[in-house]
């Protein structure tokens, strides 16, 4: 049985699988004078229910790293003893699963906090107080000014990239958390938290995009926080499905598969447009671990969900997801299960219909599934057309200030490496390499 008590405190500090290993084998270094000789192999097969109890200075150590009192808190159990009264999430909403995921939220945002290097925009934000401009009492004024800032900076990183607004970003979500500490009534610090909690994730995915990872985990550890404060589990669990998307895009599929699957307990909770979402970062995360047929699976019910889908019922922030995003991650998402020869047709579909439905505000996504789609034909399809499509990725690409964007051009450009002798291969690879060097 997995041990989502260990997944989810790892996963509130932010932690990779070597992460905590390197961190944990430290501690044994200093309880014991011998280091520890734990790696993500090991870790991953305690989350995974495969080892229950590790030794007396692993369970100390892993303790002490985590901020877990006792073993029990982190899953640990013995095989051995009948007295075991441990409880590991047998159900998704076991009772006692809320209490240590709050606990592990709230340990991580002191965490984030003191591990900020000094002057990081974050920093800032959580550090230290207004200079002026933060009113001592907050009503529904202020919840509505960062509810224009979230739309506002969502559309600007939809259009131009991550990297467009990143400064100033950093300065509204400075003002934004300092409006926390001012007093409101209960109704109001709830929006208030929720509102904050958002603006402060699309921070963090306007960072990742721009490929500033470390300032965007710390981003997403705020917004946990705020998520954590009001007990909203639609927020925690887009915040965890950014983290997920960021894991796989950084080459840690195994610590995206755990975010997304913590994101998607309790999803009796989440309408069925948010289920839709989660699905389609699940598929990504199934694909990359080499797990192709549930990944078209998770596809499969993705689409699914999104078909029982009821805009009436939905909040806010997820208004984003639609036919186009849905058919746009869906492709994404299968990409490395047809790269592999599987399900060749069912991508395609999918990224051609995303490519059409995407608006004019959606440049930053038909953009990605421009470059996907000619990476696929290049590799497995028909070749001439991949040409085409990317020709058309490199003039929707190359204005974006995304770090993702421009990862998608250098794929392109080696898949026409192996093309070059067809009609136009060869100068269209020259120029991406003259657009990647420009920026």
């Amino acid at each position: 049985m997995p041990n989502h008590r260990l997944t989810a405190a790892r996963g509130a500090l932010g932690l990779t699988q070597e992460g905590l290993a390197e961190l944990a084998n430290a501690q044994v270094e200093r309880d014991t004078g011998k280091p520890g000789a734990m790696d993500a192999d090991y870790i991953s097969k305690l989350e995974r229910g495969v080892h229950t109890w590790p030794g007396k200075h692993y369970r100390r150590a892993l303790c002490a790293v985590l901020g877990a009192p006792i073993d029990a808190e982190l899953g640990f159990y013995s095989t051995r003893s009948k007295a075991a009264t441990v409880v590991v999430d047998r159900t998704e909403g076991a009772q006692g699963s809320d209490d240590v995921k709050r606990q592990a939220f709230l340990r991580a945002l002191a965490a984030t906090a003191a591990g900020m290097a000094v002057g990081d925009p974050v920093a800032e934000a959580v550090g230290r107080a207004a200079a002026g401009d933060v009113p001592s009492r907050v009503g529904a004024t202020e919840v509505e000014q960062v509810n224009h800032a979230i739309n506002l900076f969502g559309d600007w990183q939809d259009l131009y990239g991550g990297g467009a607004c990143k400064d100033a970003i950093a300065g509204q979500v400075k003002w934004a958390t300092q409006l926390l500490g001012a007093d409101a009534t209960g109704g109001v610090k709830d929006q208030l938290y929720r509102a904050v909690g958002f603006l402060v994730d699309v921070a963090g995915w306007g960072a990742f995009d721009a490929g500033y990872h470390d300032t965007a985990r710390q981003y997403f550890q705020v917004a946990l926080h705020c998520a954590e404060q009001v007990n909203d589990w639609g927020l925690r669990a887009n915040v965890l499905s950014d983290m997920a998307r960021q894991a796989i895009y950084v080459g840690r599929p195994d610590d995206g598969l755990s975010l997304i699957e913590l994101a998607q307990v309790r999803q009796d909770r989440q309408t069925p447009t948010v289920r839709a979402m989660l699905s389609t970062v699940h598929a990504r995360t199934l694909a990359k671990v080499n797990r192709g047929e549930e990944c078209y699976g998770a596809v499969l019910a993705a689409e699914e969900h999104f078909a029982s889908k009821n805009s009436d019922e939905d909040p806010p922030w997820i208004t984003y997801f639609d036919a186009a995003e849905l058919a746009g991650d869906a492709g994404h998402a299968l990409m490395d299960v047809a790269l592999a020869g599987n399900h060749i047709d069912d991508t395609r579909e999918r990224l051609s219909k995303s490519v059409s439905a995407y608006s004019a505000t959606q440049a930053r996504a038909r953009a990605f599934s421009l470059g996907k789609l000619a990476i696929l034909e290049l590799t497995v399809g028909d070749a001439n057309r991949g040409i085409a499509y990317g020709e058309q990725a490199l003039s929707a690409e190359a204005p974006l200030k995304s770090r993702r964007a421009k990862s998608d051009l250098v794929e392109v450009r080696r898949a026409l490496t192996k093309q070059a002798k067809l009609p136009g291969a060869t100068d269209l690879r020259s120029r991406i390499t003259e657009s990647l060097k420009a920026t």
